[in-house]
């Protein structure tokens, strides 16, 4: 009879007692490796040494360069009442540092051709300052996070950035940031600096531009408690989100946008700035728009959302075009200047009071309003009313580029400051003013 080698099943007893030994054999080699791993040693700046010099030992206390090895190092510098100033000449690798009082972490004489000086932080904690600390021309590999002043002088950060509130940032020079950008404090740019953000900028606080630059090659998010504004460039490449304020302010403000912009907030200028919109699309805006003596200009065409502002305050609104819609609202004096025209859609009005310049033509649609008071308004394109309304409240139109009626209701009243029947001004309608409109009977417009 022919044998076989088969092998029995074992028992389930067997089974387990193997598998206890194997995970017990596991643990203890875990534990051995554990304690064979490096020891984490505190180290303090105490500046002992002769020189300012990260690399010296004497400078550390205990007297040992942190430079992650067989141990690691979590680096302490404090500079009391007094100011620390240390250098690094060569790449480092720490756990994390934290900073108190006035430091200046800066790089050192070192050999050029290794550039950047490079201080890497293995832990999560990164960098933190609690003090005033400024650091100039070094490549931070980790998090760094403010808590009081931090000064950043052609820095550049391979990792995020996190301002907390009540925390200022000021940004000199070029500056980098690989990661995302989180500002819950005061962000400053100084005259022609810049702080570019390779991820997201999310902003619920204070970012000022003094002639300087704020970029994100992500998305830019302004929060709705978020303020932006100065004067430089504000610059996204994927989207810029504005739920908060936009301002011009001291300047001309840029604020452009590869992937577009959409206005939830704010969008305006401080009396005699400029804020120019340079997105690639064009913009629906739903929130508000406040024009003050300078202006705002955008590169595209502007559609005014229902529920949404445009106030004009006697600055200028310029656009490829401008499309009101039902619902929206647009009032003031000023200026508006159009490449194209303004489109006031159907059921839509635009209330315009005191004096106001239009260049460029307009459309009123069915059931549209154009509505002037106290003022003249004076149009130099062409002017046509489609079964819409022209209502004149102590105003006038002047539509120099010529005027087409397709059913128009033009109604004309006076109004509480201004009545265009007092032809001389005196402030009541009379037989004199009759005297001085019969004078001008037969006037005929040259485009009549």
């Amino acid at each position: 009879m022919l044998k076989t080698n088969v092998t029995k099943p074992r028992k389930e007893g067997e089974i387990m007692v193997r598998k206890a030994l194997a995970l017990a054999a596991i643990v203890a080699a875990f534990s051995f490796c554990c304690q064979a791993q490096a020891d984490q040693i505190d180290v303090n700046w105490d500046g002992g040494g002769n020189y300012n010099d990260w690399d010296e030992a004497n400078n550390w206390d205990p007297n040992v360069v942190p430079n992650n090895g067989t141990d690691t190092y979590a680096v302490t510098i404090n500079a009391g009442t007094g100011e620390v100033h240390v250098g690094l000449r060569q790449r480092s690798t720490i756990d994390q540092l934290d900073c108190y009082g006035e430091v200046d972490l800066v790089m050192g004489p070192h050999d050029w051709q290794n550039e950047p000086v490079e201080l890497i932080l293995v832990e999560p904690n990164g960098l933190t300052n609690y003090g005033d600390l400024e650091i100039d021309e070094l490549e931070i590999i980790g998090i760094v996070t403010n808590w009081a002043m931090l000064e950043l002088w052609e820095v550049e950060i391979d990792g995020d950035l996190y301002n907390l509130a009540g925390a200022v940032i000021v940004a000199e020079s070029e500056n980098d940031v690989e990661g995302d950008l989180q500002n819950d404090g005061t962000l400053i740019i100084i005259h022609a600096s810049d702080l570019l953000v390779d991820r997201n900028i999310r902003n619920t606080e204070l970012i000022q531009l003094f002639d300087g630059e704020c970029a994100s090659y992500e998305i830019f998010d302004n929060n709705s408690t978020g303020v932006i504004k100065g004067f430089g460039v504000l610059f996204a490449e994927q989207l810029l989100h504005n739920k908060g304020e936009i301002y011009a302010y001291g300047g001309s403000l840029a604020v452009a946008s590869e992937g577009g912009l959409i206005n939830d907030g704010v969008l305006g200028n401080h009396p005699l700035s400029s804020l120019h919109i340079k997105p690639t699309a064009d913009v629906n805006n739903n929130g508000t728009i406040k024009v003050n003596a300078g202006g705002v200009a955008f590169d595209c065409n502007l559609s005014n959302e229902p529920n949404a502002t445009i106030s004009l305050l006697g600055g200028i609104l310029a656009a490829t075009s401008i499309t009101q819609a039902a619902d929206a609202n647009f009032a003031g004096f000023g200026g508006i200047s159009v490449e194209d025209e303004i489109l006031i859609e159907s059921g839509a009005k635009i209330q315009l009071t005191g004096p106001t310049n239009i260049v460029g033509d307009v459309e009123i649609g069915e059931n549209a309003t154009l509505e002037i008071s106290d003022g003249t308004t004076l149009i130099t394109g062409q002017t046509t009313c489609n079964n819409g309304t022209i209502h004149m409240i102590g105003g006038r139109v002047i539509c120099q580029g010529g005027f087409t009626n397709n059913d128009c209701n033009i109604i004309w009243e006076p109004g509480i400051y201004t009545n265009m029947a007092d032809f001389n001004l005196d402030g009541t309608v009379n037989f004199k003013d009759f005297a001085d409109f019969a004078n001008t009977w037969l006037w005929r417009a040259n485009w009549y």
